[in-house]
């Protein structure tokens, strides 16, 4: 099949319309007919439905039209690496992740990966909901989960563990629980059950500890659709709430509740696009944050 019309084909077909085509592919009117007739007739098919609006594909034109694009997705994603091998890492980056890791883990940290590469446009992204890596919206995710879309290559790079928190301020106002039970007797703060937690947002398994099976669950005093919004009333003494250790980590003020009780852990893995592996700013990025992780569990 011959490239240049198959080029033609794939730029005529994204547009629906010869004329508006021209100024892309850089042929003339006629030249763009005669090209697409001769991949129509070297096919035995018809690829377009002809009417005075444009062109449509027909059902064998959208067949090769998705084909084509996926070659051309792989050109651009080929295109890119290349580009990108050089000897200091450069372009923009693109990270997503969880609001709490993004604010409370990852950018008091992020000054470092920003002074060692000042060729790299970082761009983050917190976001409560995980978006379309397939479409690469973002280069890297840091998500609380395994991907299973066989796309994506996905790097453990630690686990996070939930305990419950609470001020000095608010111990000393309603005493310090010693059993699970006692838990009924002070202001739980959880998770708001309106909000789209992603996995390492799930506190409220604080109302259900200890709780005997088919018994009702306690209600909590306050929700709070935000990770980072926990964190902020559990320290002015609103409560107690489950919060992941990494974000108390520095915070002496803040006092371990029945440290025996652990709640969920979550995996944490780096994500990206298969197209990007070997890519020298995903790698160093990767490396920064491996460092980081290390230090920080010691």
């Amino acid at each position: 099949m011959d490239w240049d019309r198959l080029k033609t084909f794939y730029h005529v077909a994204s547009v629906g319309s010869i004329s508006k085509a021209i100024p892309v592919i850089n042929l003339s009117q006629s030249a763009i007919t005669r090209q697409i007739q001769s991949l129509e007739n070297s096919l035995k098919t018809k690829l377009f439905k002809r009417h005075t609006k444009g062109l449509t594909l027909t059902e064998q034109g959208n067949i090769l039209f998705e084909e084509t694009e996926k070659i051309f997705i792989d050109l651009n994603s080929l295109e890119r690496k290349i580009i990108e091998f050089k000897k200091t890492p450069s372009g923009s980056l693109s990270i997503n992740t969880t609001v709490g890791f993004g604010s409370m883990w990852l950018s008091p940290r992020i000054n470092q990966f920003v002074q060692d590469y000042p060729d790299i446009n970082l761009k983050l992204n917190y976001s409560e909901d995980e978006q379309d890596m397939l479409r690469q919206d973002y280069d890297v995710g840091i998500w609380m989960r395994r991907p299973k879309h066989l796309d994506l290559i996905s790097k453990h790079i630690a686990t996070i563990k939930y305990h419950i928190y609470g001020s000095s301020q608010y111990i000393n106002e309603m005493g310090m629980p010693l059993r699970r039970s006692e838990l009924a007797k002070h202001r739980l703060i959880t998770y708001g059950l309106k909000g789209k937690p992603s996995p390492l947002s799930d506190t409220n398994w604080l109302l259900r500890t200890g709780i005997k099976k088919g018994s009702p669950i306690r209600k909590p005093h306050v929700t709070i659709n935000n990770l980072y919004g926990l964190l902020v009333a559990v320290e002015t003494g609103a409560g107690l709430a489950a919060l992941p250790d990494y974000m108390v980590q520095h915070k002496a003020h803040l006092v371990k509740i029945l440290p025996e009780i652990e709640g969920p852990t979550y995996e944490v893995h780096m994500v990206y696009h298969e197209n990007l592996k070997g890519s020298l700013k995903i790698i160093a990025f990767r490396d920064f944050l491996m460092k980081k992780i290390d230090e920080w569990r010691f």
